[in-house]
């Protein structure tokens, strides 16, 4: 009979021990497994969502990161305000340096958000869709096409939004109308995931809401009812759980009229007293411009020329990888909590095999006697703890791919990470031969103690 076989039938002899030893192995590899997995897709959606631009630009005293984590991963709330004149600026060019040119500079404002998902929904330009670059080609589509709204759109709108709030605050004898929603407005373009979770096809009809689900301040805009024109193909990214609108729905919103300027409060003048001062089209207020400079140290450049402004430039490119270094010392940490659990789960086969060393003495002798060598029975004990562990491992990793199923839709919920619970890595396979090779060696002590079993001793039925 060969070594395996008999490791295999001392196992099945012990099953309960054997299924209890293997189930700790399979937890123990089961939760390295979802670390890693987790900490590399993670890391995979973060830096490969930063394609498409090199720059966002946002309010002066936010941090770099508060920046870049709500603008392009949809974390958190808008740090801050920016005025319009800044995106004018950039992509006329006429104040910038040469190397500061750039493609395209999109403006964005934030604030609302969709369903319990709380969806956020960004109100930018058409070109979205047109310019801005996604695997260095524009945004697919599954479904239908982009809304249409321009830059000189939003100009119009900034001067007539200007002037309608200047007479009325400066409680003029003739106060120009509002602007008025326009129809081709009440559009929007969803993300694949939104379209899925909310079950939302073309022509559908979503209604924005202010604030989160739940929170303080939570009411709907049924006035900025708008239907789905396009939806977005896969991109396993933020853009897959976002809404996009027109700015100018974004701005004619009711309760938005205290945020769309920015006022700039005059030296001795009480902060109470903005509401009455005039205000200026070019003070729009926004919350981001994603922005790619021509040059390749573009992005570079424009942070020194903005460095003395109301406005600040952060680099996705160096932002990111320190976030995601945080990220991973945070899993480190979790690895090697998991490798302390598959270490206990080590020690547990050597107790299990140990502990029945006592039991099988008269087997073993029997064995001996028969012309097996200590070295064969060194091999046979052995290799029950490498097939325990093996056996382990391979559920464990198999549980990992499950729970990654299982939980795909609830992780992408809570922190925007798709699990792609396919993907396999090489990391898994070398993960499996080594927790087999460490319960190799967690049988080595109750081997030595096998292999040394006299004969003489225990043959006798009294022992």
């Amino acid at each position: 009979m060969r070594l395996g076989s008999i490791s295999l039938r001392n196992l099945r002899i012990r099953l309960v021990a054997t299924v209890l030893t293997t189930t700790s192995i399979v937890v123990a590899t089961a939760l390295y497994a979802g670390i890693l997995t987790m900490a590399e897709q993670t890391e995979r959606r973060y830096k490969g969502s930063i394609g498409g631009y090199q720059a966002v630009v946002g309010p002066k005293d936010a941090s770099q990161l508060e920046l870049v984590l709500n603008t392009i991963f949809n974390v958190g709330e808008a740090p801050g305000r920016l005025p319009l004149s800044v995106c004018t600026e950039l992509r006329s060019g006429k104040l910038l340096g040469r190397r500061s040119q750039v493609r395209y500079a999109v403006p964005q404002a934030r604030g609302d958000s969709v369903s319990r998902f709380n969806f956020p929904v960004v109100a930018t330009l058409d070109e979205m869709f047109t310019k801005y670059e996604w695997n260095k080609a524009p945004l697919p589509f599954a479904a239908g096409a982009p809304f249409a709204h321009s830059y000189d759109d939003l100009l119009q709108l900034a001067n007539q939004l200007a002037a309608h709030e200047t007479a009325r605050r400066t409680g003029a004898t003739e106060v120009p109308p509002r602007p008025l929603i326009r129809p081709e407005w009440r559009q929007c373009v969803v993300g694949s995931r939104v379209a899925r979770a909310l079950e939302l096809s073309l022509g559908s009809k979503i209604t924005p809401v202010h604030g989160k689900m739940g929170e303080f301040g939570y009411h709907e805009h049924p006035e900025a009812a708008c239907a789905v024109v396009g939806i977005l193909a896969p991109t396993n990214s933020p853009l897959d759980t976002t809404i996009f609108l027109p700015l100018g729905l974004h701005y004619l919103i009711d309760g938005h009229e205290a945020g769309v300027f920015l006022v700039q409060i005059p030296p001795g003048k009480n902060p109470d007293d903005a509401k009455h001062l005039p205000v200026d089209a070019a003070r729009l207020a926004l919350t981001a411009v994603l922005v790619d400079p021509k040059d390749h140290f573009g992005a570079r450049i424009l942070r020194m020329e903005y460095a003395d402004k109301e406005a600040q430039v952060a680099w996705p490119q160096d932002v990111v990888p320190k976030f995601l270094k945080q990220i991973g010392n945070a899993a480190d940490a979790l690895a090697v909590i998991a490798w302390l659990v598959l270490l206990v789960a080590a020690v547990s086969i050597t107790v299990a095999i140990y502990n029945t060393m006592n039991e099988r003495r008269r087997e073993i002798a029997i064995m001996r006697s028969l012309g097996a060598r200590r070295a064969q029975i060194l091999g046979i004990v052995v290799g029950e703890a490498a097939l325990i562990s093996a056996l382990g491992a391979v559920l464990g990793v198999v549980l990992c791919h499950g729970a990654a199923f299982a939980c795909r839709a609830l992780v992408e919920d809570l922190t925007g990470v798709y699990l792609d619970w396919t993907a396999v890595a090489w990391w898994e396979l070398w993960l499996v031969l080594g927790v087999t090779a460490i319960g190799a060696v967690a049988g080595l002590l109750p081997a030595i103690k096998g292999s040394r079993t006299e004969v003489a001793d225990n043959l006798s039925l009294n022992y």
